[in-house]
């Protein structure tokens, strides 16, 4: 059962290290945090899926690019997820 838990405390950690990227890109650009609703790519504007949108899983699968654009994408992004993650799991 631990095992589990501390699965879930990982999946829910990188889920809520994915909303700390959109905190840590908007704020200090002054981006609503509601408008636009949906992530999207900074350089083409194209909004990201929800399959692109997996924490860390994604940039892996994507090789840090844009699945529209192929701009590459800061390795920042699963790495926050990551750490999240790990921090979650840590308090389990």
């Amino acid at each position: 059962m631990s095992g589990l838990l501390v699965a879930a405390s990982f999946l829910i950690g990188s889920v809520f290290g994915s909303f700390l990227n959109v905190c840590v890109y908007r704020i200090p650009r002054g981006i609503s945090m509601l408008i636009p609703a949906r992530s999207y790519c900074p350089s083409c504007k194209a909004q990201i899926p929800w399959r692109h949108n997996v924490p860390i899983l994604s940039w892996l699968r994507l090789r840090g690019r844009c699945a529209e654009c192929g701009a590459p994408i800061s390795i920042r992004y699963p790495l926050i997820e990551l750490s999240a993650g790990l921090l979650f799991s840590l308090g389990a």
